[in-house]
């Protein structure tokens, strides 16, 4: 089974680089590997700041490789050195040749970094996704909880990272009044309303909550174009949610979700959708599927056992812009498999 990557992302000083921290000190027993972002590496700014408070003090068990520290708890630290990738594929090669195997990648994201191409990356190259490579697991957003509404009004990245998230880490709670955390957590949710929102301080958070969400079970793939991004502004970001009964027509489905994934983003006033998820059935198959896209790519693998069987109903999540909740919901019913 590929190893889950988890990508985490959020605005400047939203709090990454604690996380990190807490990730590479803490007795969590996971085995993790953390990819620091190369933003200011010439200065060697984030290996200077995941070191202080001891990370890179008296720690006579570690191993250091090129870029790569081997801590006490298990975790691993690098810098990214080439491609996202290759860098990737070079955790995977050290881990194999020690007869070991990683439970998580953890990618670190600049604070002005689009999650968007990032997730791309690691959908499109075949290797990668490999039995025995790595997998988009997650998107983790941590979000300043005392400057979060003047980012989102000011950087499009911030709207962007909120957008993408599967859980979002309302960090610096303790920095803002109840009903200023209320307001924020609405802002937030009017723009992804899927996303588990957990309230955190100094970015502490139980890391079962952030990590294995459940794409490393699937194993297959969507088709995947190779068409540039479309231009995406703050406005207008919100969330649909449609469902259907019955079994699926898959030829059917596909076609229409790659015609809204891929040409109605093109057209003028199209839906332009940043992420996409959901649950489906299919006809000729017993298996629920699970749906996971990032703008135009996407994959479709086997979901987790299902607890009733017997109810086969079909739901689908949209983040975007330009969404119309009527015409998505018909265009799902008219995928439905006839008798």
């Amino acid at each position: 089974m590929p190893v889950g990557v988890c990508v985490i992302t959020g605005f400047l000083g939203s709090g990454k680089t604690t996380l990190v921290n807490y990730i590479l000190k803490a007795d969590h027993g996971y085995r993790i590997a953390v990819i620091l972002n190369d933003f200011g590496a010439e200065l060697g700014v984030e290996k200077m700041l995941v070191q202080q408070d001891g990370v890179d003090g008296d720690n006579a068990s570690r191993t250091l490789v090129e870029d790569w520290v081997e801590l006490n708890n298990g975790c691993v630290c690098c810098t990214v050195k080439g491609s996202l990738v290759q860098t990737i594929e070079g955790l995977l090669e050290k881990r194999k040749e020690m007869g070991e195997k990683f439970d998580f990648i953890l990618l670190e994201t600049t604070g002005l970094a689009d999650p968007g191409p990032v997730a791309r990356e690691l959908w499109v190259d075949d290797e990668l996704v490999e039995e025995d490579g790595a997998v988009l697991d997650s998107i983790v957003t941590l979000v300043d909880a005392s400057n979060i509404e003047k980012q989102i009004e000011e950087n499009k990245e911030a709207t962007l990272q909120v957008a993408y998230a599967d859980t979002i880490l309302l960090n610096k709670a303790d920095l803002v009044k109840a009903e200023d955390l209320e307001r924020v957590k609405a802002r937030i949710a009017a723009i992804n309303a899927e996303a588990e929102i957990v309230v955190t301080t100094r970015s502490s958070v139980d890391l079962g909550i952030v990590l294995n969400q459940g794409t490393v079970a699937g194993g297959g793939c969507g088709r995947k174009p190779y068409a540039p991004a479309s231009s995406v502004h703050n406005s207008d970001i919100r969330t649909v949610c449609i469902a259907t009964s019955g079994f699926l027509d898959g030829e059917s489905f596909q076609n229409w979700l790659e015609d809204l994934l891929w040409e109605r983003r093109n057209a003028e006033g199209g839906a332009d959708i940043l992420r996409a998820k959901g649950l489906v059935y299919t006809a000729g198959s017993d298996k629920r599927r699970v749906l996971q896209a990032v703008r135009e790519v996407y994959e479709i693998t086997d979901g987790p056992v299902e607890e009733n069987s017997d109810e086969v109903m079909n739901k689908l999540v949209f983040i975007g812009r330009n969404l119309d909740e009527d015409a998505l919901a018909v265009g799902l019913k008219s995928c439905v498999a006839r008798d």
